[in-house]
């Protein structure tokens, strides 16, 4: 479905922040709180917004985060993008055109729970090749 500017609008300000009320995203954008939750419940059944995530950032607790770039072994991909995107420790899946099919954004307590990780997408019969890249900063 196609979606207009002011859906565009108000999905980049979730993306900045799942948490914002709608009638805080109205005042930024200039709709009502009931426009907003309307376009939103309406960006929900369509798949538009598909869930909304906590992604924890080190409040003490050292986090493991790496990207990891997958070729996938099997047509069409929806079928591992969907696994993919519910392993634990997954933040977000990224379908890509190109070479490599996909990138999973990673966030897990310890390297060993990442390497973990990586076993368990290495060896599903789905993946053909996985490599990660641990994130060292972020801007």
């Amino acid at each position: 479905m196609e979606r207009d500017r002011t859906d565009k609008r108000i999905l980049a300000l979730l993306e900045k922040n799942a948490r914002m009320s709608a009638a805080a995203i109205g005042r930024e954008i200039g709709l009502s709180r009931t426009a907003v939750q309307d376009r939103i419940s309406r960006m929900e059944a369509n798949g538009a917004i598909q869930g909304y995530r906590a992604v924890s950032t080190d409040d003490g607790l050292a986090m493991a985060r790496a990207m990891i770039f997958i070729e996938i072994a099997e047509r069409p991909c929806d079928k591992a993008l969907k696994w993919l995107a519910a392993l634990p420790g997954v933040t977000a899946v990224h379908s890509l055109a190109g070479e490599i099919d996909a990138v999973a954004n990673v966030a897990v307590p310890s390297a060993a729970e990442l390497s973990e990780l990586n076993d368990q997408i290495g060896s599903s019969p789905m993946i053909a090749r996985a490599r990660s890249q641990i994130i060292l900063r972020s801007y």
